[in-house]
C-alpha cells in the first residue's frame, strides 16, 4: 500500500514545531513529559466522539474515523491515471467507428473494473441499449450521488473538527472548578501545578481539531473531488462513444480535463 509522503512531512512538521517551542520556552525537551495527561485525551476525545455519535448516525460515524487512516493514504487519481483514461476511451472509439458499437462489449470484457464501480455502471448502462440524454440524466445522478454520499465522512470530519475545542474548553472548566475546590490558601505552592493540568484540555482540543480531525477532513474532501472529476471524464468519454464520434473529436474533448503537459496525441500514438 502506498503511502503519503507529504501527510507524514506535515505530520512530523507540526508535532516537531510544537516540541521545538517547548525547548525554546523551557529549555528542555524533558518537560514535553509534562503536556501528557491521560484524562485530559479522554475528555477530549470522548466527548468529541461522544457528541458525534448523539449528532450523526453511527455507521457513518465509523467510517468516518475509518477516514482517518485513509488520510495516509496518496489517492489513486493521478495525472497517469487520467492519461491512460482517455487513452483508453480513445481506443475504445477507434472500435465502435470501425466495428460498430456492438464490438465495444467484446472490449469491455478486457477491462477489470472490480476497483472501480462508476466504470463499471458505466459500462452496463451503455450496454443496455439507453438514448444519449437517458444515458446523461443516469451517469449524472450517479456521479452527483456518489459524490453526495461519500461527502458525509468529511462533514463529519470537519463536524469533530469545530467540537474538540470545546471540550478542551469544558475539561479546563472542570480542572478550574476542582483546583479551585481543593485550594489550600496555607499552601499555594501546588496553584501553578494544577493550573497547567486543568489548561492541558484546551491545548489538546486544539491540536486534535488543527493537526488531525480538519486535516483529515479536507483531504477526504479533496479526494472525493478528484474522484468526481475523473468520473466526469468517464461519463464524457462513454457519451462521445454512444455518439459515434471520431477518435480527434474524443481527443480533443477529454483532453480539456488534462493538465496541457498531458494532453494526448494521437500522432504521436500512432
Amino acid at each position: 500500500m502506498k503511502i503519503s509522503l507529504s501527510t507524514i512531512f506535515g505530520f512530523l512538521l507540526g508535532f516537531g514545531a510544537f516540541i521545538f517551542a517547548v525547548w525554546e520556552v523551557t529549555g528542555s525537551v524533558t518537560q514535553i513529559l509534562l503536556f501528557g495527561n491521560a484524562a485530559a485525551i479522554a475528555v477530549v476525545l470522548g466527548g468529541t466522539i461522544a457528541s458525534t455519535m448523539i449528532s450523526y448516525e453511527g455507521r457513518y460515524v465509523r467510517k468516518a474515523l475509518g477516514t482517518l487512516m485513509q488520510v495516509f493514504v496518496p489517492t489513486s487519481v493521478n495525472a497517469g491515471s487520467l492519461f491512460g483514461t482517455v487513452e483508453q476511451v480513445i481506443k475504445w472509439g477507434k472500435v465502435g467507428a470501425r466495428d460498430g458499437l456492438l464490438a465495444l462489449e467484446s472490449e469491455f470484457k478486457q477491462i477489470d473494473t472490480e476497483k472501480d464501480p462508476f466504470l463499471a455502471h458505466c459500462i452496463q448502462l451503455f450496454l443496455a441499449g439507453y438514448e444519449k440524454e437517458n444515458l446523461k440524466q443516469k451517469l449524472n445522478t450517479f456521479i452527483n450521488k456518489s459524490y453526495e454520499r461519500n461527502m458525509v465522512q468529511a462533514t463529519i470530519l470537519n463536524t469533530m473538527a469545530n467540537i474538540s475545542p470545546g471540550f478542551g474548553m469544558i475539561g479546563t472548566l472542570v480542572g478550574l472548578v476542582a483546583m479551585l475546590a481543593n485550594l489550600d490558601p496555607s499552601d499555594p505552592s501546588g496553584l501553578g501545578m494544577s493550573l497547567s493540568v486543568a489548561l492541558l484540555t484546551t491545548l489538546y482540543g486544539t491540536m486534535f481539531a488543527q493537526l488531525i480531525f480538519k486535516p483529515a477532513s479536507r483531504r477526504a474532501e479533496q479526494k472525493e473531488q478528484i474522484q468526481k472529476f475523473k468520473n466526469q471524464l468517464i461519463a464524457d468519454g462513454f457519451l462521445l462513444l454512444l455518439s459515434r464520434a471520431n477518435s480527434v473529436e474524443i481527443q480533443d474533448h477529454l483532453n480539456s480535463y488534462l493538465d496541457p503537459a498531458i494532453h494526448f496525441d494521437i500522432a504521436q500514438s500512432a
